[in-house]
């Protein structure tokens, strides 16, 4: 893969990236940062190769890739028709339902009712831009550095993901470029590279960026991206490693979703974003997981602006009796036996570990309770010492204990599913879960990446899946 020629930093030096190339890469900056004009400046340093997209003006300075209706009626005239092909398919993954087709020699697109097909002119604004991209960059030349306007404007959160990911796989041979404001775009994405840029000197010509290979995105970062007001969802784990970006992202589209680590630096950045609320305007919620806390406590979270799902922990969400329905479907297995062979199993479990998760949720309170209860003032610290002495017949771990072991006794006895998807906290059983094995995935991790995946192609399961994690929250 040939190197991307970069502009030099501001202090002249070359930027290390161009001597190990990335094949993706996206350009991040705020207004006024100069990104544009980064991007025509790699037009410019890649002349040769550069060949620049853009839904809005069909065409970036120095070279124009055509309208939509002048790259429909190429790819309807290319006699073997592979391009087209790939286009259909793109396209129908895309906007599932939907199907497109040359009919006398122009593009006709049918939709999920079956009535007449209609022409390309017909078609909303979000949908030719999915339209355009595809079909430009099925045009472009062999091994082409495709530099991409604007990739998410006009299209639905949920249409990008998909979008984007097939294009790219069409077009393993080209190198691409993207300028945008939308942050998700790149943080939901790790194996593309991010080309930070923060200011412009218009006297040197230069930019000030810095390249982040690894999909982490700076604090800094996120907040320059604020200006697309989309709402905030911030959330526990990271953006490399962890579920929660992968999957919420695709949950709530609607959101500009910033994983913050645990579930503290969640709770007080959104309990500080809503304090400062007059000041930006921008809506924001944290999700955190519920693991051992009480309906008490869930309540006084969700008050916040804190979503907490009806299962202990993420993880959790994957055993839900919707979401492993519609997976069984989606895999052409039987929804029902499937179920019932993964409930079996987590009940099985639960039982195997009544005593230790009593004691670890009896853990939790006390803990809890003794921070609230120490939390007060005292005139000496023998004071302090009689209060400390008391705590124990205050608090009764012993009847905590018993209450919930009782109640976890009568969960599992009584078949209750979603109960014990609420209060079982053991990440390992998730891990050996039969799940996987019963939807013909080689390992949980595909099972995740499974779920992931069916979200992003908009079909029916899609959103039903959607829908069913969203009614953990509610």
């Amino acid at each position: 893969m040939k190197p991307i020629n970069l502009p030099p930093d501001s202090s002249g030096n070359p930027p290390a990236r161009t001597r190990r190339p990335a094949r993706l890469y996206t350009l991040l900056g705020g207004n006024g940062s100069g990104k544009s004009l980064f991007m025509n400046e790699i037009a410019r340093l890649n002349a040769e190769d550069a060949y620049p997209v853009s839904a809005v003006s069909g065409g970036m300075p120095g070279r124009v890739t055509g309208s939509l209706p002048q790259l429909m009626t190429v790819l309807s005239l290319d006699e073997e028709k592979a391009r087209f092909h790939v286009l259909k398919q793109i396209w129908e993954e895309t906007f599932p339902g939907n199907s497109i087709d040359i009919v006398k020699g122009k593009a006709r697109i049918r939709n999920r009712s079956g009535k007449d097909s209609i022409g390309i002119r017909s078609l909303s604004r979000g949908e030719k831009a999915a339209l355009y991209y595809i079909a430009a960059c099925l045009l472009a030349p062999q091994e082409a550095l495709i530099l991409v306007d604007s990739p998410t404007l006009f299209l639905h959160p949920t249409a990008v993901g998909i979008l984007w990911d097939r294009i790219e796989r069409s077009r393993a041979d080209c190198r691409i470029v993207y300028d945008t404001y939308d942050a998700n775009f790149t943080a939901g994405q790790t194996r593309r590279t991010a080309i930070w840029i923060k200011d412009y000197d218009a006297a040197r010509h230069s930019w000030r960026y810095q390249i982040i290979a690894d999909g982490e995105l700076p604090d800094e970062v996120f907040l320059q991206m604020m200006g697309s007001r989309r709402p905030i969802l911030f959330t526990e784990g990271d953006t490399s490693h962890s579920i929660d970006m992968r999957l919420y992202s695709v949950v709530f589209p609607e959101f500009t979703v910033k994983p913050l680590g645990s579930c503290d630096k969640v709770i007080e950045s959104t309990r500080t974003m809503q304090s400062l609320r007059v000041m930006h305007r921008i809506e924001s919620y944290g999700l955190v997981d519920r693991d051992r806390r009480s309906e008490q406590e869930v309540e006084y979270l969700r008050a916040k602006h804190i979503l907490v799902p009806e299962v202990a922990e993420i993880e959790n969400i994957f055993l839900a009796p919707g979401v492993v329905e519609t997976m069984a479907e989606i895999r052409g297995r039987n929804p029902k036996k499937v179920l019932k062979a993964v409930r079996q199993e987590v009940i099985h479990k639960f039982e195997q570990m009544l005593e230790s998760q009593a004691l670890q949720h009896t853990r939790h309170r006390m803990k809890r309770d003794v921070e609230r209860k120490i939390d007060a003032r005292f005139t000496c610290i023998t004071a302090l010492e009689l209060h400390i002495k008391s705590l124990i017949k205050k608090l009764k771990p012993r009847e905590t204990y018993d209450q919930l072991l009782a109640e976890f006794r009568r969960m599992a006895r009584g078949g209750d599913y979603e109960g014990v998807l609420r209060v079982f906290n053991h990440k390992p059983m998730f891990t050996g879960s039969c799940v996987a094995k019963a939807l013909g995935f080689s390992n949980i991790d595909e099972y995740v990446a499974g779920v992931i995946t069916a979200m992003k192609r908009g079909d029916e399961p899609a959103e039903r899946l959607r829908l069913e994690i969203r009614k953990l929250f509610s």
